[in-house]
């Protein structure tokens, strides 16, 4: 009765031995000859590569979302501009960005109340055009502004029903500071969206007004506006559309 015990575990511990030798060649030692040239040669190697689809490894490509926030700052930055306005020494001052490459620009009207005279700072402060108001509307808080220039940057409109709640999204303005027009990024998603608004996570000062708001494809989602306590809320590129017609 040992004796059959015995030879039953026997006959176990090698059929075991055996599966985990057939596993381990399949796992390790087949695919590391069938990487060699010199063992591709051989006939039952080839047979094994016919036989066996082969799962390469697969390097992931992980952007962080601050690389791409700068990339999308760097490619659409020539678009965006200061704009300021004038009248009996109360100046405002915000954003806006080109929509036509021959000067029509997107802004808040808050930002060009009747009345002022607006300027729009391009690349720097001391490349500057004097602004005609175009349309304004107080409402909806838009306005299309126009200057005299040739060659400006633009981008396409993202499509509202394509921004999904939780998408990041960078905002790219131009503020003059202290006699200088410089360049903020700030970065961030979006928490709620209706028909006439994108709400969204990000806090800033209410000067940056009027910049726009892009997704990481570069495309514009919205203008952005701030409430009191200095959360972004945008309007969005698709009542931007209908505001303007283009």
């Amino acid at each position: 009765m040992k004796a059959r015990i015995l030879i039953a575990f026997l006959i176990l511990a090698v059929f075991a031995l055996g599966a985990l030798g057939g596993l381990w060649a399949q796992a390790f030692l087949m695919p590391y000859l069938a990487s060699r040239a010199w063992f591709q040669q051989w006939e039952f190697v080839q047979d094994w590569s016919e036989r066996t689809t082969v799962v390469r490894e697969v390097r992931e490509v992980v952007i962080r979302l601050d690389d791409a926030a700068q990339r999308v700052a760097s490619g659409v930055e020539g678009m965006v501009v200061g704009v300021e306005s004038k009248s009996a020494g109360h100046v405002i001052t915000g954003s806006g960005f080109a929509a036509t490459s021959d000067g029509f620009i997107f802004t808040l009207a808050s930002l060009v109340p009747q009345g002022y005279e607006t300027w729009v700072y391009l690349k720097n402060a001391e490349e500057f055009a004097r602004a005609e108001v175009l349309k304004r509307d107080l409402r909806q808080n838009l306005a299309i502004i126009k200057i005299d220039a040739k060659n400006l940057q633009t981008a396409g409109f993202s499509d509202y029903d394509s921004v999904r709640l939780g998408e990041p999204v960078v905002l790219v303005a131009k503020s003059l500071e202290a006699g200088q027009l410089i360049s903020i990024v700030n970065q961030g998603s979006v928490r709620a969206k209706d028909e006439t608004s994108l709400r969204t996570n990000i806090f800033d000062k209410n000067t940056l007004g009027g910049s726009p708001l892009f997704d990481l494809e570069g495309r514009i989602v919205g203008l952005s506006a701030f409430e009191p306590d200095g959360r972004l809320v945008a309007i969005p590129s698709s009542v931007l559309r209908a505001f303007s017609g283009f």
